[in-house]
Order: structure tokens, then sequence, then C-alpha cells
């Protein structure tokens, strides 16, 4: 079964909101939205789970009470940072991909490629990152779906290419403005 998920953490309210005459259990609060919209983005950017960097940094005592990092419990790619519509703060977000140690050989061939072509696509090297994200589009984890994050980025760096996103000699954030909720 495929589905797509937003994970983010924060500070939530949760329970029966309304009034007498109709009440739904719900939660509320930026996390929530900010979690919903990543569940979107995934659709965007052709991945089914994509996590926030807030919820990687969390730290969590396992069994035998060791405090561990997310991120050190799980292997993950970088996708992108992102504002989402109604924010200006933005986020970094990463695609889940397996528990520590469980990535396939082409897995990590492919985080590798493609953490290439970011580096690139961050310091506008644009024909260097389409060369790099070809290659990862090759060995995409999921080729059979409408896109995927190589084929993303290729296309946002031709795009870039004919339209720089600033001007020679300015400093750019590399920050993606998502336009859709």
């Amino acid at each position: 079964m495929k589905m797509r998920v937003g994970i983010n953490t924060g500070e939530i309210v949760v329970g029966n909101m309304g009034s007498a005459m109709r009440m739904n259990y719900t939660m509320m609060g930026d996390p929530v939205n900010l979690a919903a919209r990543l569940e979107e983005a995934g659709k965007q950017y052709g991945v089914y789970i994509l996590v926030s960097e807030d919820t990687l940094k969390c730290e969590i005592t396992d069994d035998k009470g060791h405090v561990k990092r997310v991120f050190d419990m799980v292997e993950v790619r970088f996708i992108d940072t992102i504002a989402v519509m109604g924010k200006s703060e933005p986020v970094r977000v990463y695609e889940l991909c397996a528990m520590k140690g469980g990535l396939t050989p082409g897995e990590k061939d492919l985080i590798t490629l493609f953490d290439l072509g970011m580096n690139h696509y961050l310091n506008m090297a644009w024909d260097q990152a389409i060369a790099a994200f070809e290659k990862a589009a090759e060995i995409e984890r999921v080729p059979d779906g409408k896109t995927t994050p190589s084929q993303v980025y290729t296309n946002r760096c031709r795009g870039c290419k004919e339209n720089p996103p600033v001007a020679p000699g300015e400093i750019w954030d590399g920050v993606f403005r998502l336009t859709k909720k």
C-alpha cells in the first residue's frame, strides 16, 4: 500500500474541540499545519514520507536509558529547504528511507549522487547539478511514479539556468517557496 505521510514535531493542542452541539476530537497548531503541508509537498517531490528536521533532531530515551537523536536511528535523504505557504521561516525536509543500516547498495549510491547534485544546485553550478541528478534519476527509489526528486531538480536546474534565482554576485539562500497548500 502506498500513501503519503508528512511528519513534524512540536507543541500542539489535542482534544475535543467545538461546542456541545458540534464537537470533534482533533489537533491544532503550527506543527500540525506543517505536517499536513509536508504530506502534500511529498507529492510534488515524488516521495512518500517527508520529515522535518525538527523531528530528526528530537531526542528520545530507549528502553536501556540511552538518549538518542532520531537522526541517529534512521536513514534519510535531504530533499530541500522549503518555506510553506503562510510561513516565512524555512524548514529543511528529508525523505525517510529506512531504519539505520537498512539501505540497499543502490539506495546508498542514489543518496550519494543526489547529495552531489544538491551540492552543485546550492552552489548554482547548474550543469554539474543536472548531470548528477540525471544519473540519480536512473536509480531512483520509486521510478514508476509520476515524478522523482531527481526529475524535480533536473527541471528546476534547467529553469534556474535560464532564470537565475539571484543576480550575479548575490548570495542565494537555496530556499524553495511552495505555492500550493
